[in-house]
């Protein structure tokens, strides 16, 4: 898994092989076929087990249960794109491009939608979410959205930095029509501090590029 994640921060997915990594982690090709019974599930394990760790990060699990924490997983999943946006765009066109029989096997796809349907559980017993929500549709919602602005990011359609806002930003729109008032105001100001950011970055980066055509 290690010589996975470090390869795949260095190479584009299609470039690995199983011998290349057997090679590197001294073991036999026949052993992690043993393992990981593909070479794609061994993409994806590497893949889920970089998303897990994101999920366990302090900053995550500090932030109270709920809705704050599906925030909290959303901005700290974009400062690992920030942070390494090569290797989380090797990653995420090794999930894309997984059959729906490795799906089912790893449930990566689905994955993202069942932890944001726990959350959404949570929210609904701290009397966070409109009684009568179906939190399982939300969920599946929340998914998209954020599956949606990363496919538009890895298709290059979308710089990193829009990206970012729009994660938190499709979070908010989606989120608030559901909450009780308290949380609906915070996502409020969290969506108008979200987009004063995106609108100072874009200014920010039309004078860059003013002064360098200049």
């Amino acid at each position: 898994m290690k010589e996975t994640l470090t390869l795949l921060e260095e190479e584009a997915p299609a470039s690995i092989s199983m011998g290349q990594i057997a090679q590197l982690s001294d073991v036999s090709t026949k052993t992690l076929y043993n393992i990981f019974k593909s070479r794609n599930g061994l993409l994806l394990a590497a893949a889920g087990q970089t998303r897990a760790e994101t999920q366990s990060s302090e900053s995550v699990l500090n932030a109270p249960e709920g809705v704050s924490r599906i925030i909290a997983l959303t901005q700290r999943t974009m400062e690992t794109f920030a942070r390494s946006p090569e290797f989380m765009e090797s990653a995420i066109s090794v999930v894309v491009s997984i059959s729906a029989e490795e799906e089912a096997d790893y449930h990566r796809i689905g994955g993202t939608q069942q932890w944001f349907y726990e959350a959404l559980l949570t929210a609904e017993a701290k009397d966070e979410l409109v009684p009568g929500t179906n939190c399982l549709m939300l969920s599946q919602l929340l998914a998209a959205s954020q599956w949606g602005v990363t496919l538009m990011w890895q298709k290059k359609l979308i710089s990193l930095d829009t990206f970012r806002h729009q994660a938190i930003l499709k979070h908010c729109v989606d989120l608030m029509p559901f909450c009780q008032t308290d949380t609906k105001d915070w996502l409020q100001k969290l969506l108008q501090s979200t987009m004063k950011e995106a609108c100072n970055d874009k200014k920010a980066a039309w004078i860059d590029e003013t002064r360098m055509a200049s």
